[in-house]
């Protein structure tokens, strides 16, 4: 399977005039009003605590601006110590 590769977020955007952007973001934003609504629903149905709604929501804009993915997480000083280590 070949890897196609995609200029970063910030040099679309940069490069972008506002009729491109308005054209590009409004989809975007339109489907992540509905997932941000249902998670946050699910949150105050208690189907989800308020970190697991914080991290849907960042996975779903990830998603959207085609980032593979980011997580909200806690930084404990163990696993940067670790994932430090782990690069050497």
């Amino acid at each position: 399977m070949a890897h196609t590769r995609t200029t970063s977020l910030v040099h679309r955007y940069a490069s972008m005039t506002p009729d491109e952007f308005e054209k590009s973001i409004e989809p975007k934003w339109q489907a992540a009003e509905l997932l941000v609504t249902n998670v946050r629903a699910a949150v105050e149905r208690r189907q989800l605590t308020p970190l697991e709604g914080a991290r849907r929501i960042s996975s779903i804009a990830a998603t959207l601006f085609d980032y593979d993915e980011f997580v909200l997480r806690e930084l404990l000083p163990e696993t940067v110590y670790a994932t430090a280590s782990a690069r050497r």
